[in-house]
């Protein structure tokens, strides 16, 4: 069994290897420039660049040759279950569906999570977990569909610029004209850019993300956790700090928003991803 995911999921690349994921890269345009991203742009080089030109990046999908090539060369025999981006916020999920169909004669699951970055990393890692244990097809592809049900995503952002200039704003656009000092607090409903609520300067928004996720799944009920950030590690590691203090895990996964993500949020972004930890994993 293989799990194959795009690079919008923003995994550490230590947990691709350790998993053995294969990740097929979107790309970011740079007006004639064009990279993969996390293979020629990484996090780091991408917010240098976004910060110091003028040119607002853009993105694209991988086609359905690129995930045709991929899944042709794991082979059939394998069973495939590839993981993606909201539909609603990229075209690749759409690009793997065709892929699918047109090698009917491979064993070919495409999942829709209907999130992004380590929110749709976090049902990839769990889904290459399940299939590292020895899991079965059925069992891996339930666990799937439970992590997408399951998993929450909260962010803070720190302008409305970029989800507004590339058309990724959603629902949030009611909140636009009422920011000055106040910083956003969104999340993902349906695979769409949904506000959740509204806090007045970074400090305070930090521990309001702290703050929902505590009313929803409480301090003593053991979850699993992953905390996100665009260029800020000090503040994502103040985070760290924060969550330790309050829920009930072991380990909390720090990602970089990679470079296509990055290109629709901006700098600045925090966020924490959290989910049940095992009253739903196969056992």
């Amino acid at each position: 069994m293989r799990i194959v995911s795009d690079s919008t999921a923003d995994l550490p690349l230590s947990i691709i290897d350790e998993y053995n994921v294969e990740i097929i890269p979107l790309r970011v345009h740079f007006g004639e420039e064009v990279y993969l991203d996390w293979v020629d742009m990484k996090p780091e080089k991408f917010y240098h660049k976004l910060t110091s030109t003028d040119i607002l990046p853009r993105t694209s999908q991988p086609s359905p040759a690129d995930f045709v090539k991929k899944y042709k060369e794991i082979g059939e025999g394998e069973t495939i279950i590839s993981i993606h981006i909201s539909s609603n916020l990229s075209g690749t999920y759409q690009s793997a569906m065709m892929a699918r169909d047109m090698l009917p004669e491979m064993d070919i699951h495409v999942f829709d999570t209907k999130l992004a970055s380590m929110a749709h990393g976090a049902v990839v890692m769990e889904a290459a977990r399940a299939a590292r244990e020895a899991k079965s097809r059925e069992e891996v592809l339930h666990l799937v569909k439970e992590m997408i049900d399951k998993v929450r995503v909260y962010f803070m952002v720190n302008t409305f610029e970029y989800l507004q200039k590339n058309g990724r704003i959603g629902r949030a656009q009611a909140m636009l004209g009422s920011l000055l000092k106040v910083k956003p607090i969104l999340t993902l409903e349906d695979g769409i850019v949904t506000p959740k609520e509204k806090a007045r300067g970074r400090a305070k928004a930090l521990d309001r993300l702290v703050k929902i996720c505590q009313d929803e799944f409480g301090s003593k009920n053991p979850v699993k956790i992953a905390l996100l950030h665009g260029n800020v590690l000090e503040e994502v590691l103040k985070l760290k700090e924060m969550v330790e203090g309050v829920f009930n895990f072991e380990e909390a996964v720090i990602s970089d928003l990679g470079a296509v993500i990055g290109s629709h949020t901006g700098p600045g972004v925090v966020g924490i991803v959290i989910y049940p930890h095992n009253d739903y994993l196969i056992s």
